[in-house]
């Protein structure tokens, strides 16, 4: 029964999330009827905002139990490399994420005085040290190159061109269908079906933007990540483990369409690379 809590707690809150999200956007609808794209996006964008930066520090511990990581050589490393590029932390955690699943996975989270630093058990257990540092080098690259804030701009923009498009396609839809389907107008319930078919079908269409857009961030803290680490070869052993659920070689119109995150082969690849114009050492062999 505890295993089985933990697999759905998390679908549980996000159905809650969805709904509450859902509800927002009818409001939306019902109180600004020419208008409610606008509104739409904004409710889109902050929910984003909540999910990037807030619900990584209140949200989470929901679901983990979050401890410091006890002092030593990996815990130095990792607050070495984020003083040293100005992320605003004293310390580091750990959570239990094992309990979920065996992904390897980290992050530097917060807002407003509350930046956290944490990696899962799976990182600490599965990983070397190199590993670690190279991974934690991506996650700090994330932060020092202010990716969420870059990301919240880039999807709101987005966000406003989908709800603008859904608007016009729905308007269209009630002038040659309403009176057949008895629908009054997109704050009808009834109306739903429709909303939510069109919204997929352009969230949908829009896929190979979306994942451009997150995919860039991610090969610019993975370059971030090998010059302030030096560890290539943990790097790439890392690149490894992240192919367990991620196909590792797609062909290029397919990690183009469907991938939000460079492929292990090109992230290998990206590594080897960098080792060679950078001497072909590690941080380890040059000591």
């Amino acid at each position: 029964m505890a295993w089985f809590w933990e697999q759905t707690k998390g679908l549980l809150i996000g159905f809650v999330l969805f709904g509450f999200f859902v509800s927002l956007i009818y409001w939306a609808i019902q109180r600004f009827q020419k208008s409610w794209w606008v509104m739409g996006t904004l409710i889109s964008t902050a929910f984003m905002v909540f999910t990037a930066l807030i619900a990584p520090v209140f949200l989470t511990p929901i679901f983990n139990t979050y401890q410091p990581l006890p002092d030593g050589p990996v815990k130095a490393s990792i607050l070495s490399m984020a003083k040293s590029n100005g992320v605003p932390v004293d310390n580091v955690y750990q959570f239990d994420a094992s309990k979920q699943s065996q992904r390897i996975s980290a992050n530097v989270s917060g807002i407003f005085g509350t930046t956290r630093i944490s990696l899962n058990d799976n990182l600490l257990q599965r990983t070397s040290p190199e590993e670690i540092r190279a991974v934690m080098g991506h996650e700090i690259g994330h932060y020092v190159l202010h990716h969420v804030y870059k990301l919240v701009m880039e999807f709101g923009l987005l966000f406003l061109i989908e709800f603008f498009l859904i608007f016009h396609c729905f308007q269209w839809f009630l002038k040659k269908y309403a009176k057949n389907l008895s629908l009054r107008g997109a704050a009808d319930i009834a109306a739903f079906p429709v909303l939510l078919a069109i919204f997929s079908l352009l969230s949908f269409l829009a896929t190979p933007i979306s994942n451009t857009i997150v995919r860039t961030s991610e090969q610019e803290a993975d370059i971030f990540g090998m010059n302030l680490a030096r560890e290539p070869d943990g790097f790439a052993r890392a690149a490894l483990k992240l192919g367990e659920y991620r196909k590792m070689s797609p062909g290029p119109i397919e990690e183009f369409l469907f991938y939000d995150h460079p492929s292990g082969e090109n992230r290998i690849r990206a590594a080897m690379i960098w080792k060679k114009e950078n001497g072909g050492l590690n941080s380890e062999e040059k000591k």
